[in-house]
């Protein structure tokens, strides 16, 4: 399985352009990524991660997105447990309205405010729900179903923010959390080997020979540690009465009815309940509920972001000359790269697709490209479509397009309610002081 990958399904995720994209920037000192999102081109860089000296930025306006990030880097078991659920109608509803009744309560406003504090519980239930959810529209609230005073999932009378009703994803095997690849290979394609009494580690000489099979030893007053002279003095030496069924205050009558005195069924290997097809036959074949292979992706993506800076807020406060030019980008030789992946504008005509939508700040972000496209310190890759930041190859930028026919991701390109792809119109701008494909260690990386 490939845990360079993100755990959810992302709308205008860049991962078949990473490779253009890191053939821009080389191995740079300092990077940065105003729009996470997805994180795919981070993921996909091949230059070793955890470097000293070597940095990486990240940030997103969306706090249910960060505190999964978070999540994933500081509690990777505890978020696998709670992402680790099959598919279900009723659990998407009910943990979408409880993701927008957490984030209504501002709980993501201790992000800010602790650099440790996280949530894996809903973090796990935001990537779930992201993975089994169709379309746009997970977790903006705009839909009409809400929680009722009497606990019910009903239609809203007013404006609180609610829940679309859709089925979720059904129409491949899964996807991010829920995809084919974090089962465990194998779990389930055949029943286990029940034939006879068991096999390998499960045959029977393996189980504990002769235990309770026979009565214990009484033929005499008894022996070794049992032996007549190990008793107080006075206590009888023969054996207790065993000819009948009981007498005296051991007889019959004074047992509560239906007590049995023999000893229990040994004469074979079980029955009813007991049965050999009773036990656990090939314990080994069965894995708990969260899916392990689930576990070790998110405990792969931890390390691999263990020195990741994860930034919650306005994408401008990830390009300031601050928080671009460490110390060996200002005062060294290094350089900063930045890939700028915006919600693309209205020129671009997509539907809205995020939780947070914005259809004017890709021009923004063109506007602080002009203004830094020249800093020799800066190698800058911004994504776009076609006809979007064509003002900049008059400033030097070069444009590449990177969409490989053939590998149509979805609806993801789609021109708004129209139902027609667009992924052919996608580019990448690059800033003049990026690599070229002719590049000391760059040929052959560009498409």
């Amino acid at each position: 399985m490939d845990y360079c990958k993100t755990p959810w399904p992302w709308f205008g995720g860049k991962a078949d352009a990473a490779e253009a994209v890191w053939g821009a920037l080389g191995d740079v000192d300092h990077y940065v990524e105003p729009f996470a999102g997805s994180l795919a081109v981070l993921l996909r860089r091949p230059h070793p991660c955890n470097r000293t000296y070597y940095s990486e930025t990240v940030n997103d306006l969306d706090g249910l997105l960060v505190n999964a990030w978070r999540s994933i880097q500081m509690s990777p078991e505890a978020t696998a447990d709670a992402a680790s659920w099959p598919v279900s109608e009723a659990d998407l509803h009910a943990r979408h309205l409880a993701l927008l009744r957490w984030r209504d309560e501002r709980q993501l406003e201790h992000l800010m405010a602790d650099p440790l504090w996280h949530d894996p519980l809903m973090a796990g239930w935001w990537m779930w729900g992201q993975s089994a959810w169709i379309g746009s529209g997970w977790c903006s609230g705009d839909g009409p179903w809400v929680v009722g005073g009497d606990g019910r999932i009903c239609k809203r009378a007013g404006k609180e923010p609610g829940v679309g009703r859709q089925i979720p994803f059904l129409s491949t095997d899964g996807r991010g959390v829920n995809h084919a690849g974090t089962r465990e290979p194998g779990v389930g394609r055949k029943i286990p080997h029940i034939t006879d009494d068991g096999q390998g580690v499960n045959r029977p000489q393996t189980r504990e020979p002769g235990v309770g099979r026979q009565i214990p030893f009484l033929t005499g007053d008894g022996r070794g540690v049992n032996r007549p002279q190990a008793r107080e003095p006075g206590v009888s030496r023969q054996i207790p009465h065993l000819s009948d069924n009981g007498q005296g205050v051991n007889r019959t009558q004074t047992r509560e009815p239906g007590v049995g005195r023999q000893i229990p069924h040994i004469a074979d290997d079980g029955k009813g309940v007991n049965r050999p097809q009773a036990r656990e036959p090939g314990v080994g074949e069965y894995h708990p509920m969260t899916m392990p292979e689930l576990t070790r992706w998110m405990q792969f993506l931890s390390a691999r972001l263990r020195h990741v800076r994860i930034l919650n807020g306005d994408w401008k406060r990830a390009t300031t000359g601050g928080a671009t030019k460490t110390i060996g980008v200002r005062m060294g030789g290094g350089h900063c790269g930045i890939f700028l992946d915006p919600p693309y504008s209205t020129a671009a005509e997509r539907a809205a697709v995020y939780s947070h939508e914005d259809f004017d700040v890709a021009n923004d972000v063109r506007q602080w490209c002009a203004e830094h496209g020249d800093d020799p310190k800066l190698r800058i890759v911004l994504a776009g479509y076609d006809v979007e930041h064509t003002d900049l190859e008059a400033r030097g930028w070069t444009v590449v397009e990177w969409y490989r026919a053939g590998f149509l991701k979805g609806g993801m390109g789609n021109v708004a309610g129209s139902g027609k792809h667009q992924q052919k119109r996608e580019r990448l701008w690059l800033s003049p002081h990026c690599l070229r494909a002719d590049d000391a260690g760059a040929q052959g990386m560009l498409l």
